[in-house]
């Protein structure tokens, strides 16, 4: 599975083994324009044929990535929920939030425009997986139930590690009361007292990444690197659905080799 050199991606840098292969891609280098272009209106690499683009494009874009990985995606329909499928047996886009896989050439994928995707693998490289972390599904553990997934198929001692990639950070990510509540109740309430900031009269601001670490470390992840990048405020390489409301969605992929 050889990356083309002329689309530029992000590759998670973690201590992931050598069979892996990870990365996430950025808003240019496919066939969409408009919103779901990149910066100037112009080839766009959406991969989300749910969000109003045209079904040629996003079907030309999802072939790029294909190409890059050797096989067709094991696409989702992503309803912000905690539900984990076994990708080898998702075979129409199956209604979950996160998928795994123990066979090689078999790539996972979540797509995300503000949401938090994590990559994860064993470091024996025995298994890998995607999850979509919407604030609902991380709330309702879909990290949690992800890392469980896995330890069922290799074992309760396995290393799992885990790649957080770009999405919306606290300083953007304004919620109401009924949010942050949801927060305090759910099973990453531990981090509520770092993750929320109160911008006073019910509005708060919401640290995605902290509840993201928080239920990772709860599930026994041993090792979790952050790429620290900001989706909203970078909107030359990403889309941003709470900035523009009307855009595309980038892709984190990762596959056995």
């Amino acid at each position: 599975m050889q990356s083309k050199p002329e689309l530029e991606v992000i590759v998670p840098e973690w201590n992931a083994p050598e069979n892996v292969k990870a990365f996430f891609t950025l808003r240019s280098g496919g066939m969409s324009a408009g919103a779901y272009g990149d910066k100037e209106g112009f080839c766009g690499l959406n991969l989300g044929n749910h969000v109003g683009d045209n079904k040629y494009s996003v079907r030309g874009n999802r072939r790029i990535v294909a190409d890059m990985l050797g096989s067709e995606p094991k696409w989702l329909r992503q309803v912000h929920s905690s539900r984990v499928v076994k990708a080898d047996e998702n075979n129409a886009e199956e209604e979950a939030d996160a998928e795994y896989t123990m066979s090689s050439g078999v790539p996972c994928v979540v797509m995300t425009a503000d949401c938090v995707p994590v990559l994860l693998c064993d470091k024996k490289g025995k298994i890998v997986a995607a999850s979509h972390a919407g604030w609902k599904g991380l709330a309702d553990g879909v990290l949690q139930n992800t890392v469980a997934a896995m330890k069922k198929e290799i074992g309760d001692d396995a290393e799992i590690i885990a790649w957080i990639g770009p999405h919306i950070r606290k300083d953007h990510f304004e919620v109401r009361d009924d949010v942050a509540d949801y927060y305090r109740a759910s099973s990453v309430s531990a981090a509520a007292d770092e993750a929320l900031e109160s911008l006073g009269e019910g509005v708060w601001h919401l640290d995605l990444a902290r509840f993201a670490k928080e239920a990772l470390k709860q599930a026994g992840v041993t090792e979790v690197t952050d790429c620290e990048r900001d989706t909203y405020s970078d909107p030359e390489h990403f889309y941003s659905y709470r900035r523009d409301k009307v855009t595309g969605r980038h892709g984190a992929f990762i596959c056995k080799r």
